[in-house]
């Protein structure tokens, strides 16, 4: 059954995203990029709320920006602040990775801060379809070092929010041989990168464990809008609807 992720900024829109019918709540700062991290107060009122809720809770998944960005940084709040809501999902992504000349130096940099995060969680390893533009890694690669890493899902992502989508970048052939590859290794997969409710009948046809959104349930039509509770249960509709379709191609 596939899952659906919604990425929240804010209470207000974790709130509307539970009450739409999300399956997980992913918190993030869309302003600060594709996997932008939220501030550690904003992550605790967040989960603190969602803990709050009467009923169904979700679990939470959070953003931690790019590997780049942490390589100095001090992870003391944040850490105060996973330890303090137990998020099931951590992931961090690996633009400009391979922009400098000890590139492959990234596994172990990225092993490196994900040590410094204990914690009974599961990583997420992201993999960009544009990982030219993004100077990550490719999907062929991160899906090697999530194995060899011992990660729980891939996600396939797109880094450059532009107007192209994750099959604007990827095709479904090459997602399907990638969906293949995580089953042989025992990983989910999640797809994310401005997918549309039009883009369901094709991605659900290679059955992935998580559709991850945001944009396309924001008021506004973009990532940076506000998350609606209405088109959360609107987009949780639509997998709904097109989940007896699904078949291996």
């Amino acid at each position: 059954m596939t899952q659906l992720l919604v990425s929240v900024r804010n209470v207000d829109e974790a709130v509307a995203a539970v009450e739409g019918g999300a399956d997980i709540i992913d918190v993030k700062e869309p302003h600060s990029g594709s996997l932008g991290c939220a501030t550690p107060g904003m992550i605790l009122e967040i989960g603190h709320a969602v803990g709050r809720m009467q009923g169904r809770k979700p679990p939470l998944s959070l953003a931690l920006g790019e590997l780049h960005e942490w390589q100095s940084g001090d992870l003391t709040l944040l850490r105060h602040a996973i330890q303090e809501i137990a998020p099931q999902f951590l992931k961090l992504g690996l633009a400009a990775t391979c922009m400098v000349p000890d590139s492959a130096s990234w596994v172990a940099q990225w092993r490196q801060v994900r040590t410094a995060i204990p914690g009974s969680h599961q990583w997420v390893a992201v993999a960009y379809a544009d990982h030219e533009q993004a100077g990550s890694p490719g999907v062929e690669r991160v899906l090697q070092a999530a194995v060899e890493e011992s990660c729980h899902i891939l996600l396939i992502d797109t880094h450059t929010k532009q107007g192209k989508s994750l099959l604007d970048e990827m095709s479904l052939e090459a997602l399907q041989a990638i969906r293949r590859k995580t089953q042989e290794h025992g990983l989910k997969l999640a797809l994310a990168g401005s997918l549309a409710k039009s883009n369901l009948p094709l991605l659900l046809r290679i059955q992935p464990d998580i559709i991850a959104v945001r944009g396309a349930v924001c008021a506004s039509g973009d990532r940076i809008g506000t998350v609606s509770k209405t088109l959360v249960q609107e987009f949780r509709f639509a997998i709904n609807q097109a989940r007896p379709s699904h078949r291996s191609v």
